[in-house]
């Protein structure tokens, strides 16, 4: 389990423009892909915000995936 704070951000859209993958971008450059799973799925309403995320840590495909346990927004 570990807990990040950064911006959540779109990383991929489908041909119409609807984002289908976000990530959340941290203050030290890190970028974790958001599993989209209930709580994971809740952050695509909080693009552009600042959360603290805690969850489980994987890598897949050499990138850095989270599976959201839980997390908070404060609005920039």
């Amino acid at each position: 389990m570990i807990t990040i704070r950064g911006i959540v951000i779109p990383i991929d859209w489908d041909e119409e423009g609807n984002i289908v993958a976000i990530a959340v971008s941290t203050h030290d450059e890190e970028e974790y892909l958001i599993c989209g799973q209930d709580k994971g799925e809740e952050l695509r309403t909080h693009i552009r915000e600042e959360v603290e995320i805690s969850g489980v840590l994987r890598k897949e495909k050499g990138k850095k995936t989270i599976i959201v346990i839980d997390y908070s927004s404060k609005k920039v």
